[in-house]
């Protein structure tokens, strides 16, 4: 089985090249990366050439200009464009990340397990490790092997000083009885940085909703409608492990965690009309 691993990106490079470096050396790389540009400058197109040139992955760069949040529309640009048959799953993050060595692996692990038990239409959410500023401020690409081995001498520093959290989450459980005696399995909901779903279940959904054009609200629509179309949902943490650096964060507008409380109580919803087939 195959991924199309998309990362959405605007206009950071420095952590963007952290990113890829970790895509560089995955156990597994039965995958293409297709990067989800909401307007970046000309700086982050180069990285990207330099990258491809250097690592000879395939990158596809789906860009379009600058025209305020539309992470939205630039992920169903690239969804639009990834063949569900080549491709059977997709596997999301965010630009500012960095992925453990079995990231990939893992995440396909899941599927390839359903697909034998007959299910094809599956997501699975992972969760992250929040670093803190002062290891984020230190970090360059020489470091990103380290991390991605697990708890490194780096991350246990910056724990132990109170500078990073949920260090525990950086412990990969692949017993799926120790997962469940650990409260691993109680993963409620999506986060846009780490997630994979059947390519066909994306499609089915109509994708991410482009009414979205403010920070927040986009993932956790994507969720209620995978919620509410019967598909299978996995939630784990201390796997797909990924380590997210820090930065200063955006607020939610109220209007926003509003809508998405009554979505959560809609059991109908299930395609979005402005998605990925406008109208549908």
């Amino acid at each position: 089985m195959r991924a199309a691993l998309n990362i959405t990106t605007y206009n950071n490079p420095r952590v963007l090249a952290l990113c890829l470096e970790s895509l560089r050396n995955q156990s597994r790389l039965d995958f293409e990366i297709f990067i989800s540009d909401d307007g970046s400058t000309e700086e982050t197109r180069k990285l990207i050439d330099d990258f491809r040139a250097r690592s000879g992955m395939v990158i596809h760069h789906h860009w379009h200009p600058d025209d305020g949040y539309k992470k939205s529309k630039i992920n169903n640009v690239t969804f639009s464009k990834i063949d569900p048959v080549q491709f059977p799953v997709v596997i999301c993050i965010d630009h500012d990340v960095i992925c453990h060595r079995d990231f990939v692996s893992d995440h396909l692990a899941i599927h390839e397990k359903q697909a034998k038990n007959g299910q094809n239409r599956v997501i699975f959410m992972g969760r992250r490790i929040d670093l803190g500023p002062a290891v984020t401020a230190q970090l360059s690409v020489a470091d990103i092997a380290d991390f991605q081995s697990g708890v490194s001498w780096k991350l246990l520093k910056s724990w132990l000083s109170g500078d990073t959290r949920l260090i525990q989450r950086a412990v990969r459980v692949t017993s799926p009885l120790l997962i469940r005696l650990l409260g691993r399995d109680r993963v409620d909901d999506l986060l846009g940085s780490n997630f994979s779903i059947s390519t066909q279940l994306l499609l089915e959904v109509n994708g991410y909703n482009e009414d979205y054009v403010a920070y927040w609200g986009e993932d956790g629509d994507l969720f209620v409608r995978v919620r509410n179309s019967g598909a299978v949902l996995i939630g784990l943490k201390g796997y797909a492990i990924q380590y997210h650096l820090d930065h200063k964060r955006l607020e939610p507008s109220k209007e926003n965690q509003a809508r998405y409380q009554d979505l959560l109580k809609d059991r109908t919803y299930v395609r979005c009309r402005n998605g990925i087939k406008k109208g549908a």
